[in-house]
């Protein structure tokens, strides 16, 4: 029991570290909160068996059960405001992304009715959604007609164009901006491309951090 109790308590500790990192790779709606909400709960359970081999069963179950509330009632209040914005620092404005393990930058975006993890490229022209992204985030895919050619370092392949309603990434906010989707299968990221970085008063990278402000 002690074993199982660590074990669970360094799993906590190693996705508290890692927040930052996994987080850009979260698509699913509510993202960076059911990763905090699944941090809160490893915790109080490893600190519930704990309590419960030294004391009893019932003082061992009670942080797990009132933690385990709050943090699925505080989920439900941030979802229902459509807040899940941050796998990021944010002020009014600007947003803060940190670099992931691989030297890059990936972050949650809210496009249009979804979350989308999407990778920051400098290099690609507009933002471009791979083709599941860009169905949760509201497309109909009977309207995409993929007849604009793109070339890639896989190839020649071709992608949709489509206008975003809005993109949001911490506290900035662009409105329209243009974008496409790519075929089924065809792109591994979602990418963050510049037309939405091209509307940014700045963009400062400082060591393991890139800062948007609006």
């Amino acid at each position: 029991m002690r074993l199982l109790t660590l074990l669970i308590a360094i799993y906590a500790a190693a996705l508290l570290m890692s927040r930052s990192t996994i987080a850009g790779y979260i698509s699913l709606p509510g993202g960076i909160i059911w990763l905090d909400g699944l941090i809160a709960i490893l915790f109080a359970t490893a600190f519930g068996m704990f309590l419960g081999a030294r004391k009893s069963f019932a003082a061992g179950i009670v942080p797990i059960v009132l933690v385990g509330g709050g943090v699925f009632g505080t989920i439900q209040l941030d979802l229902g405001q459509d807040a899940p914005y941050a796998a990021l620092a944010s002020a009014a404005s600007e947003a803060t992304l940190n670099r992931a393990w691989d030297g890059q930058f990936r972050t949650i975006a809210r496009i249009d009715s979804a979350d989308i993890g999407v990778l920051v490229d400098t290099g690609a022209s507009l933002i471009l959604l791979r083709y599941d992204d860009a169905l949760r985030a509201g497309a109909d895919p009977d309207l995409l007609k993929f007849d604009i050619p793109l070339t890639t370092a896989s190839g020649r392949t071709y992608v949709a164009g489509y206008q975003f309603s809005q993109v949001r990434i911490g506290g900035v906010v662009m409105r329209n901006v243009e974008g496409a989707v790519a075929l089924p299968g065809e792109l591994h990221n979602s990418l963050l491309g510049m037309s939405f970085i091209g509307q940014l008063s700045e963009m400062v990278i400082r060591k393991d951090a890139m800062i948007l402000r609006q």
